[in-house]
């Protein structure tokens, strides 16, 4: 008998304990309120991904309400989101402790705090109008959608395939520049010793040439180039003369007679132009007379008059 006792109290504590646990966690996850007022905001999206039933709900950042209720929209009463342009496809009701005033320039946001497992909820961020109107119970919000780490996650993989096919594409281009690079490396040293080695022998050449033995070798090589070329100068004026006398009457040479006279050395040497030949005089002192040529042929045809 005493041990029925026993058991029945342990029974007993053991509901107790069951049904105030279960009334803490009833008021930890918000589901009741234990007398405390709230009034109810409707939040449109297009799309409320990531929130459900009893999803926190915060403002400026503090906890003040819960998700009560996600009711999708009749397709003929949806509305249109201004910034998105799309249609509003759910409506989350919101319950907000009383004792918060939320004004109409609040702005609603699904968010997340930090990334993987963290539970998603909506933030009711206070605008800049401090004057605005506070929002009364069943006031409507438009909603904001939250930022979808796949809308970019995407993207970057498309990016990531377009510079894959480039890096293909860019790979031969690599290869030659690796190539030349390769050549230049093995073919540039040589050839910048050798202009090294150009520029110090150049250098020790103009040395050379700046020194006054070299200066006096230069004008002594000068000076006989210019008593070579006078010599030159006088001998093919002598050259010119014999040619042309032989060209008259060849046998002078074996018979002797008037010739054509070369110019004076001096003659030669101080002028600068071609002297003109001037026939020489005969044992008589008289100058040989030029025959001239009778037939009628034109003065481009005709031939260079004779001396005799």
């Amino acid at each position: 008998m005493k041990d029925n006792k026993i058991n029945a109290v342990i029974a007993i504590i053991t509901l107790v304990g069951a049904v105030l646990m279960a009334l803490a966690l009833s008021f930890a996850i918000g589901k009741w309120s234990f007398g405390q007022s709230r009034y109810h905001l409707l939040i449109k999206f297009p799309n409320a991904s990531g929130i459900s039933t009893n999803s926190a709900v915060k403002y400026a950042g503090a906890n003040v309400g819960r998700v009560s209720e996600i009711r999708v929209i009749r397709r003929v009463d949806q509305t249109q989101d201004p910034d998105t342009l799309l249609y509003n496809a759910v409506e989350v009701v919101a319950e907000i402790n009383k004792d918060v005033e939320v004004g109409k320039d609040v702005t609603a946001t699904i968010k997340q705090d930090g990334l993987g497992i963290a539970a998603m909820y909506i933030l009711l961020s206070p605008g800049g109008d401090h004057t605005s109107k506070l929002l009364a119970d069943g006031s409507v919000i438009q909603g904001h959608m939250p930022y979808d780490l796949t809308s970019l996650v995407q993207p970057a993989g498309e990016a990531l395939d377009k510079a894959k096919s480039l890096i293909n594409e860019l790979q031969p281009i690599v290869v030659r520049l690796d190539s030349i690079s390769t050549k230049m490396a093995t073919q540039l040293p040589p050839l910048i010793d050798h202009a090294d080695k150009f520029l110090v022998d150049g250098d020790s050449v103009m040395a050379n040439l700046d020194s006054a033995e070299s200066r006096e070798h230069i004008n002594t090589m000068l000076a006989s180039m210019r008593v070579a070329s006078e010599n030159l100068k006088v001998v093919s004026s002598n050259a010119k003369a014999l040619t042309a006398t032989l060209a008259e009457k060849p046998w002078r040479v074996f018979w002797g007679g008037p010739s054509i006279r070369p110019p004076s050395e001096s003659d030669v040497l101080k002028s600068n132009t071609v002297i003109p030949l001037t026939p020489d005089v005969d044992v008589n002192g008289a100058t040989p007379s030029i025959k001239k040529n009778t037939t009628s042929t034109p003065s481009s045809a005709r031939p260079a008059p004779l001396i005799n």
